[in-house]
């Protein structure tokens, strides 16, 4: 399943490479979306894509070829993620 918002992997990469070096000490989690079930998924390590992840749904492994990330950093001494 596509997601619209969702980039191809190099894209994917460049920005959240971007959003860190805009935002020192932030960290990135990856996103992505299972090809079994459509759930979508958000992987456990911070700043890491790996080449493919376990839906927390279905168990099943998808190859991370698609997606997005979430930028969690600390504003005034407390953790907010975006």
């Amino acid at each position: 399943m596509k997601i619209p918002k969702d980039l191809p992997r190099e894209e994917l990469q460049a920005a959240a490479q971007e959003a860190l070096t805009r935002y020192p000490g932030a960290e990135i989690y990856f996103k992505f979306t299972c090809q079994y079930c459509g759930l979508r998924c958000t992987l456990v390590e911070a700043n890491t894509l790996y080449e493919s992840g376990e839906c927390n749904a279905c168990g099943k492994q998808t190859p991370i070829t698609r997606g997005g990330f979430m930028i969690s950093m600390c504003i005034s001494g407390k953790k907010e993620s975006a």
